[in-house]
């Protein structure tokens, strides 16, 4: 399964504005991130980049949005791993990352955290899997939306410790962990996290990553419960197919420029974020691995989506 490169090229590039769609509300890490790397990158194209949010149906409406974009280098998504993931888990996919997008450059690593309320009784993950399987009928996980990395994270761990629980998809991040500080559901997956961790607002219990995360050494990774659980989230940028290659490369250039200063660095940082900065090709040869591993996690699970 390979992804399609560009065509060759128009004139300079820019002399108008750029956009990037964010497929999530704001708020979120997706959000923050695209605005951190837009405003970075408007610097050295001399344009400025517009942050446009579309979120809806676990990122693929703003995604579809730019896969039906003009291919002129003026319209980019903003796009993580549930663009992989929604691959598998609609039945009808607004659009195919396979060929309807161009990897552009990956941009961040980031782990999901599972979290609670500061108030719940559950205070590990061991509690949380005793609890679950004790109420069944009452534990309950906030997730960011149908088809997103933390949406698989709590189907993977229902399958793969055997217990039951509901997921229950919002519109984002900011509103999953809104859910867990409020009490109204039993903990929340996010990966935007970090920050309420640190000021106490909730509480981190599992980092989904294979092993524990340097910004928060104390938190236990959940392949310490579960063996071999692995759900590491990314964020990269995507252009229409079509669009041609030195606006592309040019692009991934300035990203990677942009992802080395080290004032960029320690904002993603205070996020829990690894900076990736690939070349296009590079971004295209991860993609691909992606949906070869996500495919043979997400069919067994037997969960899909009309």
């Amino acid at each position: 399964m390979l992804l399609l490169f560009a065509i060759p090229s128009y004139a300079a590039w820019p002399d108008k504005d750029v956009t990037f769609i964010v497929p999530f509300p704001p708020a979120g890490n997706t959000d923050a991130v695209a605005r951190l790397i837009a405003t970075n990158v408007s610097t050295s194209i001399g344009k400025q980049i517009i942050v446009d949010n579309r979120p809806g149906a676990g990122s693929m409406i703003g995604s579809q949005m730019v896969a039906r974009a003009k291919p002129d280098g003026y319209t980019f998504l903003v796009g993580s791993i549930a663009n992989v993931l929604n691959h598998f888990f609609y039945k009808k996919p607004l659009y195919d990352i396979t060929s309807d997008l161009i990897p552009v450059s990956q941009i961040i690593n980031v782990p999901n955290y599972i979290v609670v309320g500061d108030k719940s009784e559950i205070k590990s993950f061991r509690d949380l899997l005793i609890y679950a399987k004790s109420f069944p009928e009452k534990t309950t996980c906030a997730t960011t939306g149908v088809g997103t990395s933390t949406y698989l994270t709590c189907e993977m761990i229902k399958a793969m410790a055997g217990v039951s629980i509901t997921n229950v998809p919002y519109k984002g991040g900011a509103a999953a962990m809104q859910s867990a500080m409020a009490g109204e559901v039993t903990f929340a997956i996010a990966n935007e996290a970090l920050p309420f961790i640190k000021d106490g607002r909730l509480t981190g219990i599992a980092v989904t990553i294979p092993t524990r995360s340097a910004f928060v050494p104390n938190i236990p990774a959940v392949s310490e419960f579960i063996p071999k659980f692995d759900v590491t989230s990314w964020y990269g940028v995507f252009a229409p197919a079509g669009t041609p290659k030195d606006i592309v490369d040019d692009l991934a250039s300035k990203i990677q420029l942009t992802l080395k200063q080290p004032e960029v660095i320690r904002k993603l940082e205070s996020l829990g974020a690894v900076p990736v900065g690939s070349s296009p090709r590079e971004f295209a040869r991860y993609i691909n691995l992606e949906l070869k591993k996500w495919e043979l996690v997400i069919k067994p699970l037997n969960v899909s989506v009309d």
